[in-house]
């Protein structure tokens, strides 16, 4: 059986980053639900890619977001818009107003995830 290397900048199963590492650490206290809504622990957190990996979509912490692992896998390659709200992002964004330790600064992330999402910071002040 011939095995092929895993290329470079191809993320596999299981592949983190400082989003996830924080929340493992509990250096995010106030996190409590993934961006579906659902309450987060260490057996189901995973990363959510708002714009797919298959589709482009980077694994930089602009384009992820935490969710539990069910509803990650209920949503496809759907855009993310197609199955949450306005409300659900703003409730998840919510929960890192104040986080700041060595692997994210919240409100780097809330503003990161808002350009993504194509909204205006000023309107969620």
């Amino acid at each position: 059986m011939l095995i092929e290397r895993i290329k470079p900048n191809e993320p596999t199963f299981g592949y983190s980053s400082p989003l996830k590492t924080a929340w493992k650490k509990g250096l995010m206290p106030t996190v409590k639900y993934g961006i579906y809504g659902n309450k987060l622990s260490r057996k189901n957190i995973s990363l959510e890619h708002i714009i797919p990996h298959s589709q482009g979509g980077k694994t930089e912490l602009s384009n992820l977001l935490l969710a539990d692992r069910l509803a990650n896998s209920r949503r496809g390659v759907r855009p993310i818009q197609e199955v949450i709200t306005t409300e659900q992002l703003i409730n998840y964004l919510v929960q890192f107003i104040g986080i700041k330790n060595f692997y994210i600064d919240g409100q780097k992330y809330i503003e990161g995830i808002l350009k993504r999402f194509g909204y205006d910071l000023e309107k969620f002040i």
